[in-house]
């Protein structure tokens, strides 16, 4: 439970960061007015902050009580963890500082995937990551499963620039058409929007192929997929 808590205090802390206006400049999240249209700037910003060191404490707090109490095999893996833990949020700043840094600009192919697969793939990897080391999974399930999270991550994104192209601001409570706007590199102004389409339809079949060998057991993850691939928000 700790380690999900962190996971939902660095989302919404990269969420909060997101809408300012030194980065997406948005006005609402989820039908509601943003952190700094709410409050104010700097309260948005220290928001921010004190959401990304709690979950750090969160974490440590929580190995601490285990270095303590708990058998030492539980100890192992929850460092372990945290220790992807810190990379992945790593991982998504680096993500995002590239979309801020790269908009308006012509960038290849593999570069935009990097971005995808930073800015938002990351802490969905680091969900499946985790859970998997937390459980004891052995190396062979944490590669698998790994492999499926950063399909489920890119696809995540690619949807998101889809519905940013044509989602209903009714239902996803953002504008459309922002990142059109600003000029941010995404799969639709690469692709096109009916080819992003294929491209995310592709690559959520890969993910639930690679969850073929668990059968009904990971029913879950291959519903998720399907949710993410079908959302509308």
């Amino acid at each position: 439970m700790p380690f999900a808590m962190a996971i939902e205090m660095i989302h919404n802390f990269s969420l909060i960061h997101d809408d300012l206006p030194e980065v997406d400049n948005d006005d609402f999240r989820h039908g509601k007015p943003t952190n700094h249209k709410k409050f104010n700037h700097p309260t948005a910003l220290l928001a921010g902050d004190g959401l990304l060191n709690q979950a750090y404490i969160v974490i440590s707090d929580e190995l601490a009580y285990s270095a303590e109490n708990q058998y030492k095999e539980n100890t192992k893996n929850k460092v372990r963890a945290f220790n992807e833990f810190t990379k992945a949020v790593d991982r998504m700043i680096v993500g995002e500082y590239l979309d801020t840094e790269l908009e308006g600009k012509q960038i290849s192919k593999e570069m935009l995937e990097y971005i995808h697969v930073n800015k938002t793939g990351a802490l969905l990897k680091l969900c499946v990551r985790m859970g998997a080391i937390l459980a004891g999974a052995n190396e062979e399930n944490i590669t698998r499963l790994s492999r499926y999270a950063d399909k489920i991550g890119l696809a995540f994104q690619i949807k998101d620039d889809i519905l940013s192209e044509e989602g209903n601001p009714e239902i996803t409570g953002k504008p459309i058409g922002n990142d059109k706007e600003m000029g941010k590199c995404t799969y639709v102004s690469y692709y096109g929007l009916e080819e992003a389409k294929q491209e995310l339809n592709k690559i959520i079949k890969e993910a639930i192929d690679e969850l073929e060998i668990y059968k009904e057991k990971a029913e879950f993850l291959r519903q998720l997929a399907i949710y993410i691939r079908d959302r509308n928000k």
